[in-house]
């Protein structure tokens, strides 16, 4: 990337929370963690001094299908960059003493997550709605993570996590890339995970009591997956309906009316399967008059859809696209998206046309198929009374 004095190298494995034992939940993410926490070459206070003294940011995260270390330095420190996530990610050593700080260390985790409504809403909603392995908590059950061991731990590294590719962005000479790359990191033998293909979208309505000033509501749908060419239309759709200050759900529900502080959609989408949902927190009074105002506005859509809106959420997604090719992180994510679900690269100019592409017809239509969906509905906080609503 012509311009930017940035190198970013991310290592994508194909093993995330969905791939876990229910009886081990937890495991990928408590993998991660120990990442950190030593090799041979190096012990936890080694790594981050060095990641340090090369003034770049190391981290990781875990997904529900993936799981994925990056590091981002100067162009100057590349080779030394590659070593050390090469390092970390092939020979990390688990130590004993590690993994029971770092239990502890995800349990105040766990306990965070359950004292945030607005983010365990969202987890309670995809366990409801998705009861196998993809609604699986990301952190983990409490009551698994206590009970993961190194053994555990060893033997899922060893069989899944070479199962891998590395995506990288910004400024490099492409040679010595390759070079440091098959130097330090090499390939390995690996089992592929297995998708639960009965882990089906389950419609449900379900309460969870909790002490709180406020209701916060999950509510969603199956939708497609990632790689279906529906999703463009959904995408554009989502932006209509809430995904923007002007949209639907945050004029009529935010702005008109003031029954929230904030309301938005959302689409998540997995290899198999895909979400169109909404999130909002209001007034116990107020429950019932929301959810039915959000069957109401999604039922109008195909009825009234204009195109100034279609237009308009065109315009929005496009920039958005253009504006993450001006970050070398979010390039380098990009990359590796591409990768997971579709198996090759689209330009910049092929992703852009993949949305002026879609008809107001579509977006119309996907509107239609929506509004006849089941939805799965997840309330927290103190529900005192009865839902009654239509859809």
């Amino acid at each position: 990337m012509k311009g930017y004095r940035s190198f970013v190298l991310g290592v994508w494995i194909k093993h995330g929370s969905r791939h876990e034992p229910s009886s081990k939940n937890g495991l990928s993410h408590f993998i991660e963690h120990l990442f950190f926490q030593g090799t041979p070459k190096r012990d936890a206070h080694r790594i981050s001094l060095e990641i340090d003294t090369l003034g770049g940011d190391i981290n990781a995260f875990t997904s529900r299908e993936f799981t994925s270390i990056y590091i981002k330095v100067l162009d100057t420190y590349m080779p030394q960059a590659i070593e050390l996530i090469g390092d970390i990610y092939s020979n990390p050593l688990f130590p004993e003493e590690e993994i029971e700080k770092e239990r502890s260390v995800i349990l105040d985790e766990i306990r965070t997550i359950n004292d945030t409504p607005d983010e365990l809403v969202h987890d309670l909603f995809m366990e409801n709605s998705f009861p196998d392995g993809l609604g699986q908590p990301i952190l983990g059950r409490e009551e698994a993570v206590l009970t993961i061991t190194r053994k555990d731990i060893v033997d899922r590294y060893n069989e899944f996590y070479g199962n891998s590719i590395i995506s990288c962005a910004g400024s490099f000479d492409e040679k010595r890339l390759i070079e440091s790359l098959e130097k330090n990191i090499k390939p390995r033998i690996f089992k592929n995970v297995v998708i639960n293909s009965n882990s089906l979208f389950s419609p449900c309505i379900k309460i969870h009591e909790k002490d709180l000033n406020e209701i916060h509501l999950c509510m969603g749908t199956e939708t497609f997956p990632f790689n279906s060419p529906h999703r463009y239309a959904l995408i554009l759709l989502n932006c209509i309906v809430g995904g923007s200050v002007s949209s639907r759900l945050f004029q009529e529900i935010r702005e008109k009316r003031g029954w929230v502080y904030n309301i938005y959609s959302f689409t998540s989408f997995y290899h198999d399967t895909g979400l169109f949902g909404v999130y909002t927190a209001c007034e116990p009074k107020k429950i019932n008059r929301i959810v039915e105002t959000i069957f109401k506005i999604l039922k109008k859509i195909p009825e009234n859809l204009k195109k100034e809106e279609f237009k308009r959420a065109k315009t929005q997604t496009i920039s958005q696209i253009i504006f993450s090719q001006e970050s070398p992180s979010s390039v380098m994510h990009n990359l590796a998206y591409q990768e997971l679900y579709f198996g090759q690269y689209y330009t910049l100019q092929q992703q852009i046309k993949q949305f002026e592409s879609v008809t107001f017809n579509e977006v119309r239509d996907m509107a239609s198929i929506l509004k006849e969906k089941d939805f799965s509905i997840t309330l927290l906080g103190p529900v005192s009374e009865k839902l009654v609503f239509e859809k």
